[in-house]
């Protein structure tokens, strides 16, 4: 059954009543674009959308669609029955083939992962958790689960309010909240986290040691590791100490893994290998896609079941600890979502000014990803409108920070595509314009190239045109609050992204520059 619907209390009631007449649920973040919707909901096939007012022109026609009403009066639940290895959900995750593709995760597994995370988590009654994932990413499922199941409180806060538009701190201060999950380049963005918070858990994402440094004392700081194949998590460390590598832990209770070669033989320790996982937690594969879940879900030569190659790379410590490696193939992690290159290479390759295209992750600088497309132009081409054309068919996550045009890709002698030639992007002219006119101007200016990593930026050009994303908009904004002392929001600084036109700022800032 599909769920479109804004993010409120009401999606949780639908989805528990979803999983109560023994169906499977689908959610789906009314925020992605329309074309992307409703690839997902006819792919998935439900029999039913449940969906608001607000959200049923996303739904193709002739879907039937159930609009729903908090006040409405129903009949008592039915009993039904409900099997172990029945689909809880479907979570839809990036595709390498251009469409993403859905993982069917059954209650087995979910009731596996609410044990363990509240064992390790140290989840109770008294617990306020976080509802911070969009409900169309699996960690969405693991806050509520790891709440409700628990006695604890989930809390539920608007969309607004949550990053990249608002504050995690203001939050987590406000509602008391003593269980976050967060990807650590959102964690990189906070300045400061209340006492409230007991358990900070990251995940999705490696986690640099100096965010362990910073925020591990005084409260258990977690890095969790799984694939959204294996219901959400497959290892946990525990709690970690700002001293070195962070590990992502040991198994969760009743999973087994197992670094291999690819002769699917263990590899010692302290040499990479691929991870591979197997227990309760594996999913029943991807809906409708029987090849594809044959080639990922394989034989388990140790235990006679299944295991779920995961294409990730890690190795083992001395003390039976795995240490993430890295990607055996081009799949990366931005923002702690799960991103394909080849599903923003398809639709890039699908605009007519578009050529031949290529998309890779930069690290420039360090602990700061971006995502880089490069495109060889068939005719006239506007970069900055093929990043408008990616964002009205992929979620925000997947839109190219910055499009660059080449005469042609660079290749090895092979013929294959020589990553390593690649050029950084040059953000020179982008960079030039009027120079600062105002203190305030001239502030603004240096917190851009702070946050953009330019040495000068001029007060006409726009922080979106230089490489900025949501994610940087966060630490823009974070820095300016610090400095500047004003509060500026996210639909500011997309509305208005230049240094000239930063008065608009102010004037709708319940804080003035320098006012304390």
């Amino acid at each position: 059954m599909g769920v479109v619907l804004e993010r409120s209390v009401d999606v949780v009631a639908v989805l528990l009543g979803v999983v109560k007449a023994g169906a499977g649920f689908v959610p789906v973040d009314p925020a992605y674009p329309v074309e992307r919707i409703g690839w997902m909901v006819e792919d998935a096939g439900p029999v039913l959308v449940v969906c608001s007012e607000g959200t049923r022109g996303l739904v193709p026609v002739g879907v039937e669609c159930l609009v729903w009403d908090a006040s409405a009066e129903g009949e008592s639940a039915p009993v039904v029955s409900v099997d172990l290895d029945d689909v809880a959900y479907v979570i839809y995750t990036s595709g390498s083939t251009g469409r993403p593709k859905g993982v069917a995760v059954t209650h087995r597994g979910l009731g596996n992962l609410a044990v363990a995370q509240i064992e390790r988590f140290a989840v109770g009654a008294d617990a306020r958790v976080l509802q911070l994932a969009s409900l169309s990413f699996d960690a969405a499922v693991s806050e509520m689960c790891m709440a409700l199941l628990s006695g604890g409180a989930l809390v539920m806060a608007g969309v607004d309010r949550l990053p990249p538009r608002g504050s995690l701190s203001g939050v987590v201060a406000e509602f008391g909240v003593t269980h976050v999950t967060v990807p650590p380049s959102v964690l990189a963005t906070v300045e400061e986290l209340p006492g409230s918070l007991r358990t900070l858990v990251v995940a999705g994402e490696v986690c640099p040691p100096g965010l362990v440094e910073r925020w591990a004392p005084g409260r258990r700081m977690v890095n969790a590791y799984g694939p959204t194949e294996v219901t959400v998590c497959a290892t946990m460390s525990a709690p970690l100490e700002p001293s070195g590598p962070v590990p992502i832990g040991r198994p969760i209770a009743n999973t087994a893994v197992y670094v291999l070669d690819e002769r699917l033989r263990p590899v010692p320790v302290g040499v990479l290998g691929e991870l591979y996982v197997a227990g309760p937690g594996l999913a029943r594969g991807y809906l409708g896609r029987p090849g594809l879940t044959a080639e990922r879900f394989v034989a388990c030569p140790f235990t006679g079941g299944r295991m779920y190659r995961t294409g990730d790379l890690a190795k083992w410590t001395g003390d039976g600890q795995l240490v993430f490696g890295g990607r055996a193939d081009d799949q990366v992690k931005v923002r702690g979502f799960r991103v394909e290159p080849g599903e923003i290479e398809a639709v890039l390759a699908g605009h007519r000014s578009v050529g031949h295209v290529a998309v890779v992750v930069r690290e420039d600088r360090p602990g700061d990803k971006r995502l880089v497309a490069y495109v060889v132009p068939d005719g006239d081409l506007d970069t900055g409108g093929l990043r408008e054309y990616v964002a009205e068919r992929l979620p925000d996550h997947m839109v190219p920070a910055v499009v660059v045009a080449l005469d042609a890709l660079p290749v090895t002698v092979n013929g294959k595509l020589d990553r390593a030639a690649l050029p950084a992007p040059d953000f020179t002219d982008a960079a030039e314009g009027r120079g600062p006119a105002t203190p305030t101007e001239e502030i603004l200016s240096s917190l851009y190239g702070e946050v953009l990593g330019l040495e000068w930026v001029g007060t006409d050009a726009s922080f979106f045109e230089l490489g900025g994303d949501s994610l940087l908009a966060m630490r823009l904004i974070a820095r300016i609050r610090a400095v500047l002392d004003a509060e500026v929001s996210i639909g500011d600084l997309f509305a208005t992204p230049t240094v000239a036109a930063s008065p608009g700022w102010w004037a709708s800032s319940a804080a003035s520059p320098g006012r304390r």
